[in-house]
């Protein structure tokens, strides 16, 4: 490699950036290097120009300069670029670096792709309130900035205090009609044995849309067959990213001393509608001293687009398709213990029991769609995991999460008389891959709550 003579060769290393500028003024542009022999400072200066004289024209023979490429993908591959970013957070900082990112994202189909690619996080639970996902989660600071921003006291509703949280989906709740007396706490874990007045509610926008009673006709068919409990809960969202993401179905289970039955309703048509009642022959007398006992008909799973409840104490599974809108009550393995028990997917055609032990995570498997192949009996198993040592309890799941609370077996007051209360600590599991991350510590013991996850969509276009 030729160099100037008397001059270091140029490299990576030199950091000296005026003798960088220096070294270079001095290379030759066009043309072989200079002899060694020929030092910079024996070349010719050119005298300075004289101001009267006229400027130089520019060379007609000089080749022009090249075009500036201006690099412009087409909208469809900056979507798919877009759609992979990981973060809502991360979409948000590209939508604001430039205007054609802003046009790609701005469309609610967009959103609507985005929330189908992307699970929704975990940001808190609701219960009366809502508790914020507490640092370390790695939700925290959107979970406090949504606490912030929202009214979690839902003062936008009429009469505050007479609506009870019922559900959680998406970030919208749905609520029913207390009395003031009832309070909203107090009501959460009770059941209603009428009808009562729905409400769906934004706390971000501050929006709510009551929802019609039923129609007395439809009513009718079950109110004369001694009606126990009424529980009104959201049906899982469409998987059509074409759907309109303001629009969504309630469905509301009603027990009767015989029978079961299923009203919907959809935002969409603003009509109810009633499925056929499924006797529970037998199993009546089981039910009903099941759902006196409040023994797991309170906590809702969902797997395989079916809802299921635990039935305890009695080793059964109430289970309802959403697809089909059946029932269909299956027996669970025995002393599978409702309390730390979780519904969740095992595979195609597969449902599995996921049992919370002190060490280990019970876990069982069965066909269930496709009874003619496969076994039909339970499959157990045993998972080692690295739970603390605690003991557990399932507060609330969803259909990727459980909600868990746990207080530490290793605090002096169990098997003590002393008064002092133990830390609480509420966690999420996520099912697919069993990751346990820490949410909330509290003194307060709560035997149910609602897994708050995303944000939720509008329940009407935006308006000016």
């Amino acid at each position: 490699r030729e160099t100037v003579a008397g001059e270091p060769e140029l490299g990576f290393r030199q950091s000296n950036a005026s003798s960088v500028a220096s070294h270079l003024a001095r290379r030759p542009t066009v043309g072989r290097s200079l002899p060694h022999h020929i030092m910079s400072s024996q070349l010719p200066t050119p005298p300075p120009p004289d101001a009267d004289d006229p400027p130089c024209a520019p060379n007609s023979d000089a080749p022009p300069s090249p075009p500036q490429l201006q690099v412009s993908l087409p909208d469809d591959i900056l979507e798919e670029i877009l759609l992979r970013l990981s973060t809502a957070a991360d979409l948000a900082r590209a939508s604001t670096s430039c205007t054609s990112f802003r046009h790609v994202v701005a469309p609610r189909s967009f959103a609507r792709r985005y929330r189908s690619l992307h699970k929704a996080p975990v940001l808190g639970f609701l219960r009366a309130d809502f508790y914020a996902a507490q640092s370390p989660h790695p939700s925290a600071p959107v979970a406090n900035a949504l606490a912030q921003a929202a009214d979690f006291a839902f003062s936008f509703l009429p009469n505050p205090a007479c609506w009870s949280p019922r559900d959680v989906r998406d970030g919208r709740v749905l609520f029913s009609a207390v009395s003031v007396s009832e309070g909203r706490g107090d009501f959460i874990d009770a059941t209603s044995n009428t009808f009562v007045d729905l409400v769906v509610c934004d706390p971000l926008s501050r929006r709510c849309i009551q929802i019609p009673p039923v129609p007395e006709d439809l009513a009718d068919s079950v109110q004369h067959c001694g009606m126990l409990d009424f529980e009104p809960f959201f049906a899982p969202a469409s998987d059509d990213v074409r759907a309109d993401e303001s629009s969504f179905k309630v469905i509301c289970k009603v027990l009767c001393e015989n029978k079961v039955a299923v009203f919907i309703f959809s935002s969409h048509t603003g009509k109810w509608v009633s499925i056929q009642h499924h006797g529970l022959g037998a199993l009546s007398n089981e039910v009903v001293d099941a759902l006196y006992a409040r023994c797991g008909l309170h906590r809702r799973h969902y797997a395989h687009g079916c809802f299921c409840w635990v039935l305890e104490w009695m080793d059964k599974l109430l289970m309802l398709d959403t697809r089909e809108m059946k029932f269909t009550i299956i027996d669970l393995p025995p002393n599978s213990h409702g309390g730390r028990l979780a519904i969740v997917e095992a595979g195609e055609g597969m449902i599995g029991l996921l049992n919370i032990g002190m060490r280990t995570l019970d876990f069982y498997c069965k066909v269930w769609r496709n009874k003619s192949k496969g076994t039909k009996e339970w499959q157990h198993s045993t998972i080692n995991h690295p739970l603390p040592n605690y003991h557990w309890c399932i507060i609330g799941a969803d259909e990727e999460y459980l909600l868990l609370r746990g207080i530490s077996l290793d605090w002096p007051w169990f098997g003590s008389s002393s008064q002092q209360r133990p830390d609480i600590e509420y966690f999420a599991l996520e099912l697919k891959t069993l990751l346990l991350e820490r949410m909330y510590v509290s003194k307060n013991k709560m035997m149910h709550a609602h897994l708050y996850r995303g944000f939720p969509p509008l329940l009407s276009p935006p308006s000016i």
